[in-house]
């Protein structure tokens, strides 16, 4: 839970006409510059003023092109420098005695550029991105062209050059990272898959070279080190696309900033502490709008309080002191500051502390409290006092309710409810469940720092709604009016998906699963253009159907009412009856080409031309005339037994290719029975060798896929069949599967390359066996299996190593040859004395855990394991 405290800060700009997109603060923390189409501003921020316009200088700027991106020289030899962009072109600004001057532009971009970065150290160096795919790094003493270009082949959004070493900078590429070196040419050095969505922000590790996070729009902010970029360190869950993501200059600290859906929502920026991200250490209130930019101003010599300065679409600046407290929730121990006097100034400190110019975060909230809730009245909004009083009608149920804010709400702490018996006409029965709901739905808001006030009260009116209704429909029936399990199900709608009202699923032995709503469900008195599924998609949605539920009390039908099934007809009495969803489960096996008959009466003992003569009868009888003649061809194919090897079959022009086409043939025609049953008859144990199985092989002859695949093609399974993955293998790689195979003719060895469809074909066909109950028939199938599953000998550790990923028993890794483990403790590579927590995997050296435990039951990489406890535990009877 956040701790409890107020936004601290004070509105350093509020102007509506600039329509800044951009903003940006030079190196020594005094000005802040923002820029649009029409105007650049500056604005002092060591002068605190009441009259806030005096202190902000304006310069007209005609463009037909908004600016994109903005940044101030962060060295101090070119402080005066900045830069913006406007469309393809990067214009050079001054500043220099009180006049922002253009003292030149650069042009060699073809699209719109996206982002541009000065380098950390080098005062001359600029790094730009476009649409049209290239980087460009520009040195200011020769703008006349780049002085470096990179061709990525995809769109740049994002280029940021790192904050520790001199040469590296990360792009962003939809949801790719890539990481170039300027001393190593035109070509990526590194490449990381990060996201799904497209990427919005860049940001490096102040403290390491190798560490960058992404924010993207899915939902997401990840942690990459470069040095082992397949997978992310750690990834940070948010319930929106995160726009901005920036390590603070203090601490584990990292502040988000998100872009809500429909741009109704949170507006708040978040600050997160990197080794605890269950949940925000603050929540930065003040907004009205999505926050566009942020960013960390320089902090003065002697302060403890840093400072973060943000500029959002409502076109307000606000500067926020983080004061110690905040900075010890990131893990930072600021040193003691001098006397504020001595910092701020007497007079700066005072208009800092007084109240006039801030917002405050309940003022705000109840500047956008929608007034037209259906069936509720607002009597009084006092952001002084911090309550209000409204009033609910409902049929005959009225309510007085009055909610109280503490100074600490909404971070960590909900309001006060309090319903006033005077002008109220419910019981205490229904006031006390009334006010369970309540409070539950306000802890869940403010435990996330979210305001509550408006959800509080919609749930309110639907609560009342549901209780009036249960009430009139009980009193029909002479039963109590309440349904425990009904009561809180409408609030917890917001934070559930819609229930799926229909489906229908096959199983691998011919079976047809279907289930439905009720033939007759209710319908409502008014026509509506949200579909039921749209009900959990947009706090709009939700929104409009209450609106039109509410007009009918007798069609009302809530969401959580949809959940019950719950069906009411009018007839000739006002009743409420309960319909049950029927489960229907049909025998769908004649569709299928697999045949429980069949699977009984085949066998799999003798020669091959018995074998085939048998199974071919066994298909007369049940009528597969393709079958019979099938297994006449393989009979044929086989030849007489007493033949001699230079006359099998597989010495024939056609034998091996014409039973791969047979194969191949009832694979794609999803006759897995008939597949596996030729697979099985002709191969048997011989001369054993094992081969790796390469992609084009394992795709063939069947179909041809991507390789990207990690699972056998679709279109050569039928819908419902699971082919499971052999036992041998450690993921579900098809480049990880290794065959082991032992294969023979039973006259006479074959020269068939194993595929391993053929053994998933052998695997699925024994488990549709295994589900007929056809045990005896399953185990003569996994005979034929190329390797058969190893015997377990208990329980076995094995780790992975940290760079190939590869399992290794030993210190240095097999494959890559290098140390496969890395002490959580000291960070050295482990050849000693080890130990592992066997619950969340993390080890290091003995003595390095051994000292850690002594001083702390919890795992040091915050996992949050109690390893010594909970392994204890793990193995106690």
């Amino acid at each position: 839970m956040s701790p409890k405290w107020n936004s601290d800060y004070y509105i350093a700009l509020e102007c509506k006409d600039l329509q800044a997109n951009a903003m940006a603060i030079d190196s020594t923390g005094n000005f802040v510059l923002l820029a649009g189409r029409r105007f650049l501003a500056l604005r002092n921020l060591d002068i605190i003023d009441s009259n806030i316009d005096s202190v902000v200088q304006k310069f007209p700027r005609q463009s037909k092109y908004e600016v994109g991106a903005a940044e101030w020289n962060p060295t101090n030899y070119h402080k005066e420098l900045c830069v913006i962009s406007s469309n393809q072109r990067l214009e050079v600004l001054t500043w220099r005695m009180d006049e922002l001057i253009q003292t030149f532009s650069v042009r060699a971009h073809t699209r719109v550029i996206t982002d541009l970065n000065w380098h950390k150290f080098d005062p001359n160096l600029l790094a730009s991105c476009s649409v049209d795919t290239f980087i460009h790094l520009w040195d200011l003493r020769d703008s006349r062209r780049p002085t470096l270009s990179l061709s990525a082949i995809a769109e740049a959004s994002q280029v940021r050059w790192n904050k520790v070493s001199s040469h590296l900078l990360a792009t962003s590429h939809e949801g790719d990272i890539k990481i170039w070196d300027q001393r190593k040419g035109t070509a990526p050095v590194q490449y990381i898959s990060a996201h799904l969505s497209k990427i919005h922000g860049l940001d490096w590790s102040p403290t390491s070279e190798s560490y960058i996070c992404s924010s993207s729009q899915d939902h997401t902010v990840k942690f990459f080190d470069t040095t082992n970029p397949r997978r992310a360190e750690c990834i940070l869950p948010t319930t929106a696309p995160v726009w901005r993501a920036r390590y603070t200059p203090f601490g584990n600290g990292l502040v988000t900033a998100v872009v809500p859906q429909l741009r109704r929502g949170e507006n708040s920026l978040l600050l997160w502490n990197t080794a605890n991200r269950a949940t925000p250490m603050h929540t930065f209130v003040g907004h009205r709008d999505v926050v566009l930019e942020f960013e960390w101003r320089k902090q003065r010599p002697g302060d403890t309080d840093f400072q973060l300065v943000t500029w959002s679409k409502d076109q307000t600046l606000l500067v926020w002191r983080i004061e110690p407290f905040i900075q010890k929730l990131c893990g930072y121990e600021p040193v003691e500051s001098k006397d504020s006097n001595e910092i701020y100034g007497a007079e700066n400190l005072r208009f800092f502390k007084k109240t006039s110019p801030r917002v405050q975060p309940l003022q705000q909230e109840f500047s956008l409290l929608n007034v037209l809730i259906p069936n509720l009245i607002i009597l009084k909004m006092d952001p002084v006092a911090r309550n209000v009083l409204v009033k609910a009608t409902i049929n005959n149920f009225i309510v007085v309710l009055k909610v109280s804010f503490p100074s600490a709400y909404p971070h960590g702490v909900p309001p006060g409810f309090e319903v006033i018996k005077e002008g109220s006409n419910v019981n205490e029965s229904i006031i006390i469940q009334l006010l369970q709901m309540l409070k539950h739905l306000a802890q869940q808001r403010v435990s996330k720092n979210r305001t509550c006030l408006e959800p509080c009260l919609r749930q309110m009116v639907t609560t009342l709604e549901q209780l009036s209704s249960d009430t009139e429909n009980n009193r029909i029936y002479n039963r109590p009016y309440l349904e425990p399990s009904s009561l809180f199900a409408g609030y917890n709608d917001a934070y559930i998906p819609f229930p799926r009202t229909s489906g229908a699923k096959f199983c691998s032995v011919g079976m047809l699963v279907c289930f439905g709503r009720h033939v007759n469900p209710r319908r409502l008195s008014m026509k509506i253009d949200i579909a039921p599924r749209g009900l959990s998609s947009t706090p709009r949605a939700l929104s409009a159907l209450e609106n039109i539920y509410s007009k009918r009390n007798d069609d009302y039908m809530t969401v959580s009412g949809f959940y019950y099934q719950r069906q009411r007809s009018r007839v000739k009495h006002n009743y409420s009856k309960f319909t049950k969803a029927v489960v229907h489960i049909y025998d769908v096996l004649g569709l299928f080409f697999v045949n429980r008959q069949l699977a009984e009466e085949y066998i799999l003992d003798g020669d091959v031309g018995t074998i085939c003569k048998h199974n071919a009868a066994a298909s007369a009888v049940v009528g597969r005339w393709d079958l019979v003649q099938a297994w006449t061809l393989a009979e044929l194919v086989a030849g007489p037994e007493q033949a001699d090897e230079e006359n099998s079959w597989n010495n024939h022009p056609f034998g091996n290719k014409l039973m791969e086409s047979l194969i191949g043939h009832y694979a794609i025609q999803h006759d897995i029975q008939m597949a596996a049953m030729l697979c099985c008859i002709f191969g048997k144990e011989h001369d054993i060798f094992t081969r790796k199985a390469s992609l084009k092989s394992l795709l063939s002859p069947v179909s041809e896929g991507s390789p990207y695949h990690t699972i056998p093609p679709a279109d050569i399974v039928a819908d419902g069949w699971v082919l499971p993955m052999l036992r041998t293998t450690r993921s579900t790689s098809l480049d990880n599967l290794t065959i082991e195979c032992t294969i023979k003719l039973h006259h006479a060895p074959i020269k068939i390359i194993p595929n391993s469809l053929y053994e998933y074909y052998k695997l699925a066909y024994a488990d549709t066996l295994h589900r007929w109950g056809l045990i005896y028939h399953r185990t003569e199938v996994l005979k034929y299996m190329c390797k058969t599953p190893e015997t377990h000998k208990g329980v076995e550790f094995i780790s992975d190593c940290k760079d190939c990923m590869k399992p290794a028993k030993f210190g240095n890794c097999s494959s890559c040859k290098k140390v496969t483990l890395k002490c959580i403790v000291c960070h050295l590579s482990v050849r000693g004395s080890a130990n592992a927590c066997v619950l969340c995997g993390h080890a290091g050296h003995t003595k390095c855990l051994k000292w850690w435990l002594s001083l702390s039951d919890v795992c040091l990489t915050g996992c949050g394991c109690k390893c010594l406890v909970q392994t204890a535990g793990m193995f106690t009877p």
